[in-house]
């Protein structure tokens, strides 16, 4: 009989706990809906940043890169300080794409030059100077080109888990992603803590410039939890009414010049 009521117990616990956690889930998807659609209006939901925000940047392959490029160089260093990039660990041209970019643009890229020391023999001194510089960290991705979905499974509960506990060791307060496959766990782990009221960390979403008639596979799958939807084209207002448009990749200057 005590075992019986013992079981009745925890699944009574089990149940209201799994209760509150779908409240707080509903309610806070409602809360970051009422926000994106008031966003021109009156309401407190967008107010002006006092302090600079640690940003934490997502960068993909290719193309993504190129576009975070140029938003990236939009950020006022004043409002968005320290920033930190993220990259998948199998990404080995992003960095380096960003580091040549950026050494054409010295002034520009002041106090945001993405530096990464490899190699895994290392002295004290350079190692000591790595842990004190180093803004670049890498996520294992969550699906490789061509895995199994299977397999895929596994490994993105792997990426998950190791980008929770990134998101908790650096605690950004703002996330700026532009679609690849990488940004998917770090916007859930950031929703995650915040479902949790663990923190609070805004996310912003930018569809690649390619978007023009439908959302990306990535922008579907987070299009409900980021505090700011922004694509390129107005086209795709009309299908999806919460986003914002913005011309800040097509309307840079390197974007007119090609």
């Amino acid at each position: 009989a005590r075992g019986g009521m013992g079981d009745a117990l925890l699944v009574v616990v089990v149940s209201t706990a799994a209760s509150a956690v779908l409240v707080r889930i509903v309610s806070l998807i409602m809360s970051i809906r009422k926000c994106r659609a008031s966003r021109r209006g009156d309401e407190k939901c967008v107010q002006p940043v006092k302090t600079a925000l640690k940003t934490m940047v997502v960068l993909g392959s290719g193309g993504h890169t190129t576009e975070m490029i140029r938003l990236v160089e939009q950020l006022d260093p004043t409002r968005y300080s320290p920033l930190v990039y993220v990259v998948a660990e199998s990404d080995m041209t992003s960095i380096t794409r960003v580091r040549r970019h950026a050494s054409k643009n010295v002034s520009q890229w002041r106090d945001r030059f993405p530096f990464e020391e490899i190699g895994h023999e290392e002295t004290e001194e350079a190692s000591s100077r790595r842990q004190m510089v180093v803004n670049v960290h890498r996520l294992p991705r969550a699906r490789e080109v061509h895995q199994s979905y299977v397999s895929s499974i596994f490994t993105t509960l792997q990426s998950l888990i190791y980008t929770l506990c990134l998101i908790w060791k650096i605690k950004p307060q703002l996330l700026l992603v532009n679609g690849p496959g990488t940004c998917v766990p770090v916007v859930y782990s950031a929703f995650i803590f915040r479902v949790l009221a663990l923190g609070i960390c805004k996310v912003v979403f930018v569809e690649s410039l390619c978007r023009v008639q439908t959302l990306s596979l990535t922008g579907k799958l987070v299009y409900h939890i980021v505090d700011a939807f922004v694509v390129q084209w107005p086209s795709l207002k009309r299908k999806y009414p919460m986003v914002e448009v913005s011309d800040a990749i097509r309307g840079s200057k390197e974007w007119r010049e090609n």
